[in-house]
Parts: C-alpha cells; sequence; structure tokens
C-alpha cells in the first residue's frame, strides 16, 4: 500500500486529536509570525484563494488539497514560485516541482515525481497491478507551464482532470494522481494552453508597491532601521529579490566605508546602474527610445541590447506593469511598445526632450 502523511485521527501513531478551528485559522492567517505567510507581502486577493483552500485541507487527516487547482499569473520575480512553496509548507505536504527545461518525455515526470517522494520518504509503491501507482497526498507545481511541449501537455491534461486524474508514461506506467494538488505558473498567461484554463483557478500577482518592498527588506533585515529600508525600496521598487540583493550589497559596503546609509544607497544604486530616481539605465533607455515613437516589440531588443528571452522576461515587464503607487510606463499598441502618460513623466523630470503625444499615438 502506498505511504503517506497522516497529521491526526485514528491512523496517527499517536491518535492524535483533530486540530481546534483557531489552530487552522492562525496557520493560514498572514499575520501570524509562526505562519508560513507572515513573510510574504502584498498581493491580498490572490491570498485569500490559498488561505481557504488551505483552511479546508488542515482540517483533513491526509490535508488532502486537491479539490482547487491553481494557476499563478504575473511578471518575472512577482512571487508565483514562493506563494506556491509557502502553500506547501502550510498544508505540510511534499512539494514536487516541474520545470520545462528539465523534462522532455513523460517518464521524466514520472522520475522527478517519484525522486522527490522518495526523498520524503514517501516512495511510490506498485499497487492494483505492475506499473501502476498512487500518489500520496502532495503538491505538483509546473513552472513557466506556456514552456512545455506539446506532448508534455497532452499526457498531462488526463492527470490534471478533475474526475479522471490518470497520468501514463511511455513506457506504460500509470499514476492516479487523484490526491495531487496541481500548480501551475506562467509569465505569460496568453500562451496558455486553452484546456488548462478550465482546470485551474487563476492567482493573479502583481509587482509590489514600495512600502511593501520596504517592509520585506524589514522582514530579511531585522538590524536595518526603517528608513534605509524605505531608500533600498526607492531604487528597487517592484521586484523583492532585486531590493533584497540591493540590501545585501549595501550593508557590505558600509562594512569597508563606513559612510552614512544615504551616500551608501546613493553609491550602490550607481554601481547597479540606478539613478537618482531609482530606475535601471536600460529602462531609462528604452523610455528614450519610445519618447521618440513606438517600438515594434521585435525590434526592442535593439534599443535594450539584450536578448528578446530577457527583454520579455525580465526587462519590460518592470515598464509594463502598474502598481498601486506606480502607474505602467509603457503600453502595447497595434504600432508596438508605446510610451504612456507616466513613461513621458518620467522623462520630463529628467529633462530629457520627447515628442510628447505624437509619440504616444494611441
Amino acid at each position: 500500500m502506498q505511504l503517506y502523511k497522516v497529521f491526526f485521527g485514528e491512523e496517527h501513531p499517536t491518535n492524535k486529536k483533530e486540530p481546534s478551528d483557531v489552530w487552522r485559522r492562525s496557520r493560514v492567517d498572514r499575520s501570524n509570525e509562526k505562519s508560513p505567510l507572515f513573510s510574504f507581502v502584498g498581493n491580498d486577493k490572490a491570498l485569500k484563494k490559498l488561505q481557504v483552500a488551505a483552511y479546508d485541507a488542515l482540517g483533513k487527516p491526509d490535508h488532502l488539497c486537491r479539490e482547487i487547482a491553481f494557476a499563478f499569473f504575473g511578471p518575472s520575480s512577482s512571487g508565483k514560485t514562493t506563494l506556491a512553496r509557502k502553500y506547501a509548507q502550510i498544508v505540510e505536504l511534499p512539494f514536487v516541482e516541474i520545470s520545462p527545461k528539465s523534462v522532455k518525455t513523460l517518464d521524466d515526470v514520472f522520475k522527478e515525481i517519484e525522486r522527490v517522494l522518495a526523498n520524503e520518504r514517501l516512495p511510490l509503491i506498485e499497487v492494483v497491478r505492475p506499473k501502476y501507482y498512487f500518489i500520496p497526498p502532495c503538491i505538483i507545481f509546473i513552472d513557466e507551464v506556456h514552456a512545455l511541449n506539446d506532448y508534455i501537455i497532452q499526457g498531462l491534461l488526463k492527470a490534471t482532470e478533475y474526475n479522471d486524474a490518470q497520468f501514463v508514461t511511455e513506457s506504460g506506467r500509470t499514476l492516479n494522481c487523484f490526491n495531487v494538488c496541481w500548480m501551475i505558473a506562467t509569465t505569460d498567461e496568453g500562451e496558455l494552453f486553452e484546456a488548462f484554463r478550465t482546470r485551474f483557478s487563476p492567482v493573479n500577482l502583481k509587482y509590489l508597491t514600495k512600502p511593501e518592498i520596504s517592509r520585506i527588506v524589514k522582514l530579511a533585515n531585522s538590524d536595518l532601521p526603517v528608513e534605509v529600508c524605505d531608500l533600498v525600496a526607492h531604487y528597487n521598487s517592484r521586484i523583492p529579490r532585486k531590493a533584497l540583493e540591493f540590501a545585501r550589497y549595501m550593508k557590505l559596503t558600509r562594512q569597508m566605508d563606513q559612510k552614512d546609509w544615504v551616500t551608501i544607497a546613493k553609491e550602490v544604486a550607481t554601481d547597479e546602474g540606478i539613478d537618482d530616481y531609482g530606475m535601471h539605465e536600460t529602462h531609462l533607455c528604452i523610455l528614450k527610445a519610445l519618447g521618440q515613437g513606438p517600438v515594434a516589440k521585435n525590434r526592442i531588443v535593439n534599443v535594450a541590447g539584450r536578448k528578446m528571452e530577457e527583454c520579455e522576461r525580465f526587462i519590460m515587464p518592470w515598464l509594463l506593469t502598474e502598481t498601486e503607487d506606480q502607474p505602467a510606463m509603457v503600453t502595447v499598441s497595434n504600432r508596438g511598445y508605446t510610451i504612456t502618460p507616466a513613461g513621458l513623466k518620467e522623462l520630463e523630470r529628467r529633462n530629457i526632450s520627447h515628442k510628447g503625444s505624437v509619440a504616444m499615438n494611441i
């Protein structure tokens, strides 16, 4: 019989009692310092769905959470993988991450699931008949799902179907996925395979505001004063990962130079190619070009001097995405990338000339 985790009830080794409603609520409460969600800042609406699902799972002896499959949508570095992992931490189930780059066949998917479960001491066991396996309750997360080849997607369709849940590999092995909570993530919702849309509940993530970035920096660096965290957020808005890297570099620099934090922040920003207003030189270069007129999407690489994949995944989303405190500076029109009024204002505050509304041509 397939092994699986039991958290309470008659099958638990100590006959542990069912957790209280208060405990379940505190487990999914992001204001609770002991909850995995405590360190996840922002995106309140997106978080609510996961909190509801996790609360339900925590009331089951095996923490089964297959009722809802989730699709995380959002720009690169908006926290899709982080949130999926924190959900797995809340429900204390194995987390299997599938990367499109590491799987070329259905058997590759099987092997990765088998490897992770073996590490969790829940090895797959043949039941019913040879080459037939039940997966124990777990989370299977597929990152950048739009990059999977069509062959893999077709093989996953039955597995992710709620009433089917069968996954069959080329070598004839069958995985019964009834106990799986499926999660997928993509930076490009437009390329998502249509059949997946009906199987997954959307979780839309956005870039963060400056106060939210400041809070993340403070959570990771309790020794830094709040005003220093605000400085970091000024120079590195929207993306937590970049802000945390910036804060680490600031701390190392201050150990060597012993200067005041404002000076340190400005020096580190200069080293990183970030101007006094918190914009990277690559983003500013793009805004300058768009200030003269729209640029076709396939020509933005010539402006940025970067590869197309880097432009689409990491550079342009920062300019295209709106947050509560920062409007989008670029939009997409029928002529390609086009500057917005907010983008024009960024040029004006730096005294950079532009063609105004003629450049926008919306």
